[in-house]
C-alpha cells in the first residue's frame, strides 16, 4: 500500500526517539543476529505451537452466522506478532482482582483489507469490469481492480491485481483498559525480563486544536510499524467540535466515533476473531459503500479530513459514497472547517494519495462535485468566479488524459512498446520505462492535467492585462513562482520536486503543442517516410558496450526504381532533407532537455488536451467539415504518434544526457585560449551543444573548428 502522511509522521517520531534497544534487531525478517539466530523478538512457548498460522474465524459481533463463515488469512509472522502480544498480555497486563487482561484488537485497514483479500470478496468482484471509474457516476460499486487499468507491471504498489496490496506492514492496535504508551512500556519490561532487546518507543502526542485526538505510542516490531492506542470515547460541550472529555472507551463507543463503518472493523487478538460493532461494516464492503458510523455531518465536524479520506477510500476501493455522506460534504460548515482546523499538509497529503489511488479521475470528480475544490485548491478571491469553469476543465483534460493511457493499455501505439524503445534508438543506452508502468510519472501527470486550465488561465490574464490579476508579488525567493508552484508548495505542501516536475510537464506539453501546430522545419511524417534515422550501435551487438557505441546515420533514397538505405555523414551531407531533418531534430532536443524522462507525460498531455478540446470546440461542425469527430480524434492521434515515433527514429530519447565532445578545460587550453570570464563561456558552450544535435556523430576535430569560425575572437 501506498505510505500515507500517518506513516512517515510515526517514522519520524520513531527516529526522533533514538535507535536505543534495537542493537542487533535486523528489521527486514524479524529475525536477530547470528549470535541470537534461535532466539527471535517473537518466540513464545505453547501459544506458538497451538498458533492457527492458516487464519481465524471470522464471527459478527451481534451474532450473525452469515459472518462466521468469513475467514481471515494471517501470515506467519502475523501469527508470531499475535502470539508475543498475547503473551505479554497474560503475564504483564492481567488485573490481579478481577483476573481479566487487557484485550487487544487491531483496528482500521489492516482489518478491513485482510477482509477484502478473503475469498468470498475475491469472486464477488472477479466479474467487474475494470474500465468502469465507478466513483466518477455515483454508481454502486464492488470491483477493486485498480490501476492495473493502466500498469502492467504484476508488483504495481497500487494495482490492486496484486494480492500483495492486502498485506500491511503499518497495524494499529487498540487497548481497552490503559494507554499505548503504557502497554508500548509493559511489552519491553516483558523483553527485558526474558532476555530480549527493547524496543525504542515513540510518541505521537495528541493535538485537538488540528483534529489530532489520541495520543499514539509507535514501535517496529520486527517488520510491522504497530502503533498502540486507547479505545476512545468522547463528550463534547455546547457546540465545540473539540471533545471537552475524552476518556477511554469500550470497543463499541470506540468504533462508532471512527470515520467509515468499513475502518471500524476490529480483530479481537485475544479471541482471534473479527468484531462488526456497527453492524454495518461488512454489509457496507460487500455492497461497495463508504459510509460513516454515526451522523454523517457530525462526523466530518468532529475531524473534517475525514471527507477527503472517504473520497481516497472510494476511489481506492472503488466504492460509491453513502448519499447522506455526499449531503454532508456539501454543507458550508464542513468546507470552512476543513479550511480552518486540518493543516494544509495533511490536506496535501490526501490529494496525493488520491492521485495514487486506482480511480484519481473519480477522486478528482467527488473532489469537485462535492463543492471541496475550491477549499482542497483555493485560488483567491479574484479567481472565484472563474473557478467553477477552471475546475471543470481541469476535471476534464485529467478525465480525458486517463482514458486515453487506459486506450493505450488496450491498444498500445507503435512507438510505446518497448521493442521501440530498444538501446540502438535511445542515446546512452537508455531503456525508458513506459509511462503505463512508472507510477510516479503518471502521478505527477494527474497532477499536471488537472492544473493546466489554472496555468493557461493565468499566461493568458497576464497578457491581456498584466498583473491585474495575477497572484500577488512577494519578495524574496517567492517573487518569481508561477500559480503551479504556489498551489503545489504553498497550499499543498507537496515537495519542491514534485511541484517542478509538474511545472516541467506542463511548458513542455505547451512546447510540443506548438511545435506540432504550429509547423516545424519538417513534418515528422517525413522522417518516418524517407527513413532518416540516427542509430546508436555497439561494435559485435553487444548492447553492454557502452563506452565503444558509434552514432550511424542514414536516410532512404530512391534510385529510379526503388528506395534504398545509404549512410549519411552527417558533416559533410548536402541533401536538403536531411538538413531540414536536423533542424527538427534540434527542436525537439531543445524540448527534450527541459522535461528530460517526463517527456512521455508532457506528449500524452498535450495530445490529451487537443482531444479535450474537441467537446469544447463548438465552432466545428460535421456537416460542414466532413468528418466526425471521431476521424478528427483518430487523425490527432495519428499525428502525435508520428511525432512520437520520429523523436525515436531520430535518437533522441535519453538525448539529454549527452556530453560534450569538449569539456571545458579542454576548451579554454586548446580551442579557445582567449575565452573571457563571464557569460560568453556558457555561450560556446550551448552552441557545442547545438551542434552535435544537428550533426549526430561528428568528430571532435570538426566541432573545434566549428567553434572558431563561429567564435574567431577568442582564437
Amino acid at each position: 500500500m501506498a505510505t500515507d502522511s500517518r506513516s512517515l509522521q510515526r517514522q519520524y517520531s520513531f527516529l526522533k526517539q533514538g535507535y536505543d534497544g534495537l542493537n542487533g534487531l535486523i528489521t527486514n525478517g524479524a529475525t536477530l543476529t547470528v549470535e541470537r539466530q534461535h532466539q527471535t523478538i517473537f518466540q513464545s512457548s505453547k501459544q506458538q505451537q497451538n498458533a492457527k498460522s492458516n487464519g481465524a474465524n471470522t464471527a459478527n459481533a451481534n451474532g450473525g452466522d452469515k459472518d462466521r463463515s468469513i475467514k481471515i488469512k494471517t501470515s506467519a509472522d502475523e501469527e508470531e506478532l499475535f502470539d508475543l502480544l498475547r503473551q505479554v498480555t497474560e503475564e504483564s497486563c492481567r488485573d490481579e482482582k478481577t483476573g481479566t487482561t487487557t484485550t487487544l484488537r487491531v483496528a482500521g485497514g489492516w482489518v478491513r483489507d485482510k477482509i477484502l483479500a478473503t475469498d468470498e470478496f475475491q469472486k464477488a468482484t472477479s466479474g467487474v469490469s475494470t474500465g468502469l471509474r465507478l466513483t466518477s457516476k455515483w454508481a454502486a460499486s464492488k470491483g477493486r481492480k485498480g490501476t492495473s487499468i493502466i500498469s502492467s507491471s504484476s508488483t504495481s504498489t497500487n494495482s490492486l491485481f496484486n494480492k500483495n496490496v492486502f498485506q500491511p506492514l503499518d497495524i494499529d492496535i487498540a487497548l481497552d483498559d490503559m494507554l499505548g504508551r503504557e502497554f508500548a512500556d509493559k511489552l519491553n519490561e516483558w523483553l527485558l525480563e526474558h532476555g530480549r532487546d527493547r524496543i525504542s518507543v515513540g510518541v505521537v502526542m495528541k493535538n485537538p486544536e488540528k483534529s489530532k485526538h489520541l495520543e499514539t505510542a509507535t514501535m517496529k516490531v520486527g517488520q510491522f510499524w504497530i502503533d498502540f492506542v486507547n479505545l476512545r470515547a468522547e463528550e463534547y460541550a455546547g457546540d465545540s467540535r473539540i471533545p471537552d472529555l475524552m476518556r477511554i472507551g469500550t470497543a463499541e463507543e470506540d468504533a462508532f466515533r471512527r470515520d467509515l463503518t468499513i475502518n471500524a472493523l476490529f480483530y479481537n487478538i485475544n479471541k482471534g476473531c473479527i468484531e462488526d460493532l456497527t453492524g454495518r461494516g461488512i454489509e457496507d464492503l460487500r455492497k461497495g459503500v463508504v459510509a460513516t458510523p454515526l451522523h454523517p455531518l457530525t462526523t466530518l465536524l468532529d475531524d473534517p479530513l475525514r471527507i477527503l479520506r472517504s473520497i481516497r477510500f472510494a476511489a481506492r476501493l472503488r466504492f460509491t459514497m453513502d448519499e447522506g455522506l455526499r449531503n454532508a460534504a456539501k454543507d458550508k460548515k464542513v468546507r470552512e472547517a476543513l479550511a480552518m482546523k486540518v493543516s494544509r499538509e495533511r490536506i496535501g497529503g490526501e490529494v496525493d494519495l488520491m492521485l495514487r489511488s486506482p480511480d484519481p479521475v473519480g477522486a478528482v470528480r467527488l473532489l469537485v462535485n462535492l463543492q471541496l475544490a475550491g477549499t482542497v485548491f483555493p485560488l483567491g478571491e479574484k479567481l472565484l468566479p472563474q473557478e467553477d469553469l477552471i475546475y471543470s476543465r481541469g476535471l476534464k483534460l485529467l478525465t480525458t488524459t486517463h482514458d486515453y493511457l487506459c486506450d493505450c493499455k488496450v491498444s498500445p501505439p507503435s512507438w510505446c512498446e518497448i521493442s521501440k524503445s530498444s538501446k540502438s534508438v535511445t542515446f546512452d543506452n537508455e531503456c525508458e520505462v513506459m509511462l503505463k508502468d512508472d507510477e510516479e510519472a503518471r502521478r505527477m501527470l494527474w497532477y499536471s492535467a488537472f492544473l493546466k486550465p489554472l496555468h493557461d488561465y493565468y499566461r493568458a490574464a497576464a497578457r491581456l492585462s498584466g498583473d491585474e490579476v495575477q497572484h500577488v508579488r512577494k519578495r524574496g525567493k517567492k517573487a518569481n513562482r508561477g500559480i503551479i508552484m504556489k498551489v503545489m508548495l504553498d497550499e499543498l505542501k507537496r515537495p519542491a520536486r514534485d511541484a517542478e516536475n509538474v511545472e516541467k510537464i506542463i511548458k513542455a506539453a505547451d512546447e510540443f503543442t506548438r511545435l506540432i501546430n504550429d509547423g516545424v522545419a519538417m513534418d515528422p511524417r517525413t522522417v518516418l517516410l524517407t527513413g532518416i534515422s540516427v542509430r546508436y550501435d555497439s561494435p559485435d551487438y553487444d548492447d553492454n558496450d557502452t563506452e565503444n557505441r558509434v552514432i550511424n546515420c542514414s536516410m532512404q533514397e530512391f534510385d529510379g526504381e526503388v528506395m534504398h538505405e545509404i549512410k549519411i555523414d552527417s558533416v559533410t551531407v548536402e541533401n536538403p532533407i536531411w538538413k531540414y531533418a536536423m533542424q527538427y531534430r534540434l527542436e525537439c532536443a531543445q524540448i527534450l532537455d527541459k522535461v528530460q524522462s517526463l517527456w512521455r507525460a508532457a506528449l500524452i498531455l498535450s495530445l490529451s488536451e487537443q482531444l479535450a478540446g474537441l467537446d469544447f470546440d463548438h465552432a466545428i461542425e460535421e456537416d460542414v467539415i466532413g468528418q466526425s469527430q471521431e476521424e478528427i480524434r483518430r487523425g490527432i492521434i495519428a499525428q502525435y504518434d508520428a511525432f512520437a515515433a520520429s523523436l525515436l527514429q531520430l535518437g533522441l530519447v535519453g538525448i539529454w544526457k549527452q556530453k560534450p565532445l569538449t569539456n571545458g578545460e579542454e576548451m579554454k587550453k586548446n580551442v579557445l585560449k582567449n575565452i573571457p570570464k563571464g557569460p560568453v563561456f556558457r555561450d560556446i558552450m550551448d552552441e557545442q551543444v547545438r551542434w552535435m544535435i544537428l550533426h549526430p556523430g561528428g568528430e571532435k576535430e570538426h566541432l573545434n573548428e566549428h567553434l572558431k569560425e563561429c567564435f574567431p575572437e577568442y582564437v
